[in-house]
Formats: structure tokens, sequence, C-alpha cells
């Protein structure tokens, strides 16, 4: 607008003072955001200025949209896009992203069961040649519910129970199945992101069901080979104190 106002053909309607001084009757603090557009055709946002001038970004648009410049595209929050794109999400990918979050949260949860179940043999051996591991076989069948193995074993005790009351799901074996076969790596990679020396491994075989036919299933193997590191736990837990204090009565 400042542009076409100084313009030979609008010379006219133009008051100066004193000779070349013109009043305009706009906010002189915001003002300075539009002087930095003319000298380096750039407009600086109200964050980048706010700490000098404090000024929001509604009234620095209102004072762009006045002077008729053009705002440039701002980008998109990570938060804002990601809710732009979930809410772009077809029917399908939705149920779909649902049931993989159900599925990774299943399998989490039999991991922390088996974790906390050998928790006192793991503390009594301090780590040195313990392991475990959890099978568990997803059946393509919806009429074959989920097969679960746990080592070491026990006599007379097992985790299985407690891990079976997260998988065996109605119906969430074929469901586990079919994930698997999508997303089955990614899965894996996540897991082992989130427990430090866990190993996931998958493997699709085939066999013969009791009615002769054949049929096909997932079987997810998972390791646990945490270290006992003594020096690690006193640190991160109240024991790191360096120092007693005594209080006398």
């Amino acid at each position: 607008m400042l542009g076409t106002m100084f313009e030979e053909r609008n010379k006219s309607l133009l008051h100066p003072i004193n000779g070349n001084e013109y009043y305009i009757d706009r906010n002189g603090r915001l003002f300075y955001c539009i002087l930095q557009f003319y000298r380096t055709g750039r407009i600086p946002s109200a964050d980048q200025v706010k700490c000098s001038i404090p000024i929001t970004q509604e009234e620095l648009d209102a004072e762009l949209d006045y002077f008729m410049i053009p705002r440039p595209k701002r980008l998109l929050s990570k938060k804002c896009t990601n809710n732009k794109q979930t809410a772009q999400l077809s029917l399908r990918s939705r149920t779909i992203a649902a049931e993989l979050d159900d599925l990774v949260t299943s399998l989490k949860t039999a991991i922390n069961r088996a974790i906390i179940y050998f928790q006192k043999r793991f503390i009594m051996s301090k780590g040195v040649g313990f392991n475990i591991t959890l099978e568990i076989s997803f059946y393509a069948s919806d009429r074959m519910q989920p097969s679960i193995t746990v080592l070491p074993t026990i006599i007379g005790k097992s985790p299985v129970p407690l891990i079976a009351e997260v998988i065996n799901k109605p119906a969430f074996g074929t469901r586990a199945y079919v994930l698997l076969n999508g997303f089955g790596d990614k899965i894996g990679e996540h897991l082992e992101e989130s427990y430090p020396g866990l190993c996931w491994d998958l493997n699709w075989f085939e066999y013969y069901n009791d009615s002769g036919s054949l049929d096909s299933k997932y079987r997810v193997r998972i390791q646990i080979c945490d270290d006992f590191d003594y020096e690690e736990i006193i640190k991160n837990c109240c024991l790191s104190a360096t120092s007693l204090k005594y209080s006398y009565y």
C-alpha cells in the first residue's frame, strides 16, 4: 500500500507535514515490522521480535492486511500436522492403527509380566547367564488361540496364565497374524528400541492342523538378555546418596 500511496498519480491526495513528513495513524510498534519488509523483503514474526517489541501475531497479521502486504504461508507445527494427518486417515486406516496399538500394548504387557515374574531369580543370580525367552504363536485360523511358552521353566509355577490374560483375547490371534504379516518388522524395531537387551525374532510356519488341513502361523520369539549392572542400579535409586545425615534427639 505504501508504494501505491507515493505513486505520482496519488500525489494530490498526500498532505505532508513540514514539507516532507507524513502522518500515518497506525501502531508505531507494529510499523517496525512493516519497515523491515520494505528494507529486506522479509516479514519478521511476532515471536522473533517479542523480546524487544511486545506484539501478538494477531496484531501483526492485522497490520499486514492493512498495508496490503501478502503474508507468507507459515509452517504448521508438528503437533498440528500430526493431528491433520490423523483427521485425514480413512476409517479403515484408523481401525488398523488402533489394532496395531492394541497388539503392541499387549506384547509390552506380556513382556513386563514375564520380567516381573522372574525378578527374584534375576536378582539372586545377579543376571549371570539368566535370560528370559517368551514365545507366542499366532495362528491364521480363528479357531486357534495363541500358544505361549516361557523359559526358563519353574516346576509347579509358570507366568503363562498371567501372559495369557492379555494375549488370549477374542479373535486376537487372527488379527495379530494379519498385523504381523504386514507390520511385523516395524513392531520388532519398536520393541527393541523400547527395551534395551530385547531381541525380536519373527518366523512364519506352515503346519497340518487336527483335521489334516494345511494351516499357518507366525511365531514371535522375544529374548530378554538384560545385564545385572550393580552400579547403575545403585545410581538410579535412593541408595545413590553419597553421605549420611544423622539426627540427634
